[in-house]
């Protein structure tokens, strides 16, 4: 893939309550910028050798021989769109974030060859990975969009139930929570006991469906913190062991230790990395992973990692 005219922007985003967004947008311009909407990282961590509270640094969840690794050869399958224009080679794009400015929408993609007939705006296709293209064997409807059920609320209800919503300040919690003992809670999140009011929901039974704050503690006893919790929020309440999650601080740890790190990989395009997000660890979306990438990721530190290549061996 040329460098000509490519620049990236990068960002830093929080994703919701359970971790950071850090995305890289190809765009076919001479000008990038750098926009970000968090604070300043953490201090200074030596990767490789990140200190994870009182735990030891997580072991890899992906050796080498396990990671979805495409080589030349290799039955492939990936589900996106394809950029067919005239005079040129077609190509199929990876699902990557893309600007107003990327007159494409397909600077992460691969060439591919043996297109037969109308797509529609998204297909699944499979075939063969082999020189640098996909050459396509068969073509298929892409799956349906399948959002992730909400996270079922993991307390009983109390006595009476849940309490349909009020509004509550939840600022005190927050700060105890993230501000005065990061290392000992996990992020705040809610949970909808009734699940996730539909769009199609009336408005009025929206704004008072039950929610949930839901506190993971980490370290301490989970009496004690809903007992200190209680006094600081009084809308419906859920207090739980985190099991083996990290705390918000030892994701700061990680973040810290792997963002930097992933940076140069982020703004060279040969390696395909659109974005990543970090929590227990650095999850790296990617359009794929060949023997050669992965040769050059192991710089990284690879315990904090999880790759998540779009095209995959079949």
């Amino acid at each position: 893939m040329s460098r000509t005219g490519y620049v990236q922007v990068i960002w830093r985003c929080p994703v919701g309550d359970k971790g950071w967004l850090l995305a890289a947008v190809g765009l076919v311009a001479a000008v990038g910028a750098l926009t970000s909407c968090a604070a300043e990282a953490a201090p200074e961590t030596t990767v490789g050798q990140v200190s994870i509270g009182e735990r030891p640094p997580p072991t890899s969840s992906q050796p080498p021989e396990a990671m979805p690794v495409v080589h030349d050869g290799d039955e492939v399958v990936a589900t996106g769109r394809v950029l067919a224009e005239a005079g040129k080679p077609a190509r199929f794009c990876a699902p990557a974030p893309t600007t107003g400015m990327d007159p494409t929408g397909c600077v992460f993609g691969v060439p591919i060859a043996g297109l037969t007939g109308d797509l529609p705006d998204e297909v699944t296709l499979r075939g063969k990975w082999r020189a640098g293209t996909f050459e396509v064997i068969r073509q298929e409807p892409a799956p349906p969009d399948a959002s992730p059920p909400a996270p079922a609320v993991p307390c009983q209800p109390p006595a009476g139930g849940w309490q349909p919503y009020r509004d509550v300040d939840s600022k005190e919690l927050h700060r105890y929570v993230v501000e005065e003992h990061p290392e000992d809670f996990r992020q705040p999140w809610v949970a909808w006991p009734n699940g996730f009011p539909s769009g199609n929901a009336p408005t009025e039974d929206m704004l008072t469906q039950a929610r949930v704050m839901v506190v993971e503690v980490v370290h301490g006893d989970v009496a004690e913190a809903r007992k200190a919790l209680e006094a600081r929020y009084t809308g419906n309440l859920c207090v739980v062991p985190a099991g083996d999650g990290l705390s918000i601080a030892d994701q700061e740890h990680v973040r810290a230790a792997t963002e930097k790190a992933i940076e140069p990989f982020l703004r060279d395009p040969k390696y395909g990395v659109y974005a990543t997000s970090a929590a227990d660890k650095l999850t790296v979306d990617l359009v794929m992973l060949t023997p050669d990438l992965v040769a050059d990721f192991a710089a990284l530190p690879m315990a904090l990692i999880h790759f998540n290549p779009w095209l995959r061996p079949a």
